[in-house]
């Protein structure tokens, strides 16, 4: 069943008519007559109970959305180098892409996922408690839902903080959905809300992780499993395809066919009756003032319904619209009225498509749009007009679309001057750490940006006008995908890349930057500059551009000379159009995954300058890539020559060349057989004199076959970045060799000090350093080190896949340490 029809949003005109079959319109009929709603709510990505949202939008038919409290920027990535806001960018698209099976909605508040918290109480304060309940009030107060329901309980002692944050806002914010009091900025666009109820949707995970057994006494079953015939699926197969759009986490789940129960516990608002979550709420037509009719009316047109003519329905669905739009501007008259709209544009097979003839556009362009259309029943349609949003008035088209007939008309789109450059609407200004500034309150929520040049049709179907509303898209064939669509891309008229985000000068040796310029417009001619502070050198001052045709490029090499004290900068890159005033350059980034929409960010062109003095003595370096990192980038920006090794290149007489090997992040999860196949060669190139670094590893960590002395990876870790961090072995090479390492270099780490470090391990280990959160005992095992005859084998859990690409200078000199220690003396 296609979204369109079963996750629209609330107020607003029907988008183009989906493609349903016949199956699926008839499930969406059914969905005319429930009125009720349901709003899952957590704190992140992959937190949502698919299997829920799976049995309310497809069986109960409940419109159900997941309010994600934020949208995962602080995890890690499977399936590619991108972290942080890039990575936000993919997850928010992974739950869009869940929503699309599972036929939920999806919300989002401004929270950041600035990383792991162990308090609510700390999440709060980062996250400004009353600026994300803020959000969550909002979201209730727009999507008016019945029940609301708890992934996590509201105390600590069963998770973690931002999942007990994400209850506490919602039981707290529904109470002040309902007050006029609170938040009363927001009553300008929306009324208060009450809803019924809140409960905690718990199972038998939060017992058995704190080896509790599971007593399900007092609580509400419901059962979540069964078969919807229309679909031709099980709720948990649809929920199972739905979680498996989580690929950024390696989320792919099998399926669990069969009855399961759903177990809930009430937190706030009337008590359950009969096992009924939406006990004493009316669901039906009656709960709207003068529409209870409309129930038999929707009940004549499904019996009605035949599968192998849906075109048949729509003269009863138009009678059905005339009812709704009596009603007026009731929100449930509102929501199915688009419903219904699309309906009958599905009954007919409508097909409305806008096409704009380039990827790309500029603000002030004008580019060429082609409208299509096409009647795939015997039902009259006419194609009266065509608005584009941006442009006023609507053009008279007038045309009738005979059967099966495609009909294409050409338009003049022009692109406001004032139009944003394309850029997710969280992060066109900069936040705090704990929170996107987004000032447009109706942008709030949203999951991602409405489209930038909506346009809309205006059909008249046996005599009624309905207007659908049509995202322009750019659309190519790929010889093995085939036919593309593609989002609009707004952009500047030229692209400078710098080839990384962050520069890191370990000595005053000036480097050679080489900046991609690419165009975006047919011709673009001017000249480029890297702008940066006193004491930074830049050479040459400017360099000249000069390219014809979109996506001509050309290269230019500047020379950055750093100063000699230590100490950080920014560099700009700055774009003067021939006769033209300079202004800022601006970068572009794609992201292409096939499970989702792709992605294109558009930003200044900016990085970060560092210096600091880094000593370096592991020239030649090889890595093993593991989940998707950066670090090999940032060994090189410290002096090491990195290769990346393929498997056929793990033997110990190749490897002898090294000065080190690292081994990539969550390598041994990620690739086990690969790493116990690697290890008899790692070994013994280290037992010859060589550095073996294992970076970290989720639960349950390497195997034994992994490692030259056991250790056991816990769940320990260390959230505050700014965690004292204590000596445990002061006279190891590893902290004076080739730098001294003090207590100031564990200043301005980012997020975290490390993750799932080892908690038992052979007396071979020699622990190096301790550090340990606010309240808690010390954490001894992030950066265990062990002598193998002539070399050394590392394991560290501390974050150098975070703090590396940051240009933390600490963690540089520490890392230069480590991977040096085959040249220290013993």
């Amino acid at each position: 069943m296609a979204a369109l029809v079963l996750s629209q949003p609330l107020g607003r005109a029907a988008e183009a008519p989906p493609a349903l079959n016949a199956a699926e319109i008839r499930l969406a009929l059914e969905k005319l007559n429930v009125l009720g709603r349901v709003l899952y709510v957590a704190a992140h990505p992959d937190d949502e109970n698919t299997g829920l949202i799976s049995y309310f939008a497809n069986g109960a038919l409940f419109e159900t959305a997941y309010l994600s409290l934020t949208r995962g920027d602080g995890g890690q990535n499977l399936i590619g180098p991108e972290l942080s806001e890039q990575l936000g960018v993919i997850r928010t698209q992974e739950l869009l892409a869940a929503r699309r099976i599972d036929h939920g909605r999806q919300f989002f508040t401004r929270a950041n996922d600035f990383g792991f918290s162990k308090s609510a109480e700390e999440t709060l304060r980062i996250w400004d408690r009353e600026k994300i309940l803020a959000d969550v009030v909002w979201t209730i107060r727009r999507f008016r839902p019945d029940v609301i329901l708890t992934r996590f309980p509201p105390d600590d002692d069963k998770t973690h903080g931002h999942h007990t944050a994400s209850a506490l806002l919602a039981r707290e914010a529904f109470t002040a959905a309902a007050d006029p009091k609170r938040f009363p900025e927001q009553l300008k666009f929306v009324p208060p809300w009450q809803a019924t109820r809140v409960l905690w949707n718990t199972s038998q995970f939060f017992f058995r992780a704190r080896n509790v057994p599971f007593d399900p006494t007092g609580l509400i079953e419901v059962p979540g499993g069964g078969y919807q015939p229309l679909l031709g699926k099980s709720y948990p197969e649809i929920s199972a395809a739905s979680r498996t759009m989580h690929k950024s986490q390696g989320f792919g789940v099998s399926i669990e066919r069969g009855e399961r129960l759903e177990y809930f516990k009430p937190l706030e608002g009337q008590p359950v009756e009969g096992g009924n979550l939406f006990s004493g709420i009316d669901t039906t037509w009656a709960r709207v003032p003068k529409a209870a009719a409309l129930s038999e009316k929707i009940r004549a047109i499904i019996s009605a319904y035949d599968l192998k003519n849906p075109a048949a329905s729509a003269p009863a669905l138009l009678e059905l619209r005339k009812s709704l739009l009596a009603l007026g501007d009731n929100p449930w008259a509102q929501e199915k009225l688009a419903a219904v709209d699309e309906l009958i544009g599905g009954c007919l097979g409508l097909h409305l498509e806008a096409v704009i003839a380039k990827a790309a556009a500029r603000p002030g362009d004008t580019v060429e749009l082609q409208l299509e259309a096409i009647n795939r029943s015997a039902v009259p349609v006419k194609f009266k007009s065509v608005r584009l949003l941006t442009a006023g008035e609507a053009t008279d088209v007038d045309s009738a679309l005979a059967p099966d007939q495609l009909m294409t008309k050409k338009l003049p789109l022009p692109i406001p001057d004032t139009m944003p450059f394309t850029q997710p609407y969280w992060l066109r200004e900069p936040g705090t750490h704990g929170t996107f500034a987004v000032a447009d309150q109706m942008l709030i929520g949203r999951p991602e940006n409405p489209p930038p040049l909506p346009v809309q049709f205006t059909l008249e179907i046996a005599g009624e006008e309905i207007v659908y509303n049509v995202e322009p898209r750019f659309r190519r064939v790929d010889r093995v995908e085939g036919e593309v669509s593609e989002p609009l891309v707004i952009a500047p008229p030229l692209f400078v890349e710098l080839p990384r985000p962050v520069f890191v000068f370990g000595t005053t040796a000036p480097k050679a930057v080489s900046v991609r310029v690419i165009a975006s417009a047919e011709a673009v001619a001017g000249s480029i500059a890297l702008e940066a502070p006193a004491g930074w050198k830049v050479e040459p001052a400017s360099a000249s551009i000069d390219l014809r045709g979109s996506e001509s490029e050309m290269s230019c090499t500047f020379q950055i000379t750093p100063p000699a004290q230590a100490g950080d900068a920014t560099l700009r890159a700055i774009f003067t159009p021939t006769g033209a005033k300079p202004g800022p350059a601006f970068t572009r980034k794609r992201i292409a995954y096939p499970h989702i929409e792709p992605q294109t960010l558009i930003s200044r062109a900016e990085a970060r300058l560092v210096r600091a003095g880094i000593e370096n003595r592991a020239a030649l370096v090889g890595y093993l890539p593991g989940a998707g990192d950066a670090i090999p980038e940032s060994l090189r920006e410290i002096g090491s020559d990195v290769q990346l090794l393929s498997d056929g290149e793990v033997k110990a007489e190749n490897l002898a060349k090294f000065d080190a090997i690292v081994i990539g992040v969550r390598a041994a999860n990620v690739h086990s057989a690969r790493v116990s196949a690697w290890t008899p060669e790692l070994l013994a190139y280290a037992r010859r004199g060589g550095v073996v670094v294992m970076q970290y590893t989720t639960t349950p960590g390497p195997t034994p076959d992994q490692l030259p002395f056991p250790l056991k990876v816990s769940r320990d870790r260390v959230t505050d970045e700014n965690a004292e961090v204590r000596f445990l072995a002061p006279g190891h090479p590893v902290l004076n060799f080739p730098n001294k390492i003090t207590a100031a270099d564990f200043s301005g780490w980012v997020q975290e000090r490390g993750l799932y470090f080892p908690n038992e391990w052979d007396r071979a280990w020699v622990p190096i350093l301790s550090a340990n959160d606010p309240g808690e005992p010390p954490a001894d095992g992030g950066l265990l080190i062990a002598p193998v005859e002539k070399g050394w084998f590392v394991y560290t859990g501390y974050s150098w896949f975070r703090e590396l690409p940051a240009g933390v200078p600490g963690a540089n000199r520490l890392i230069a340490n480590i991977i040096s220690l085959g040249k220290a003396p013993r």
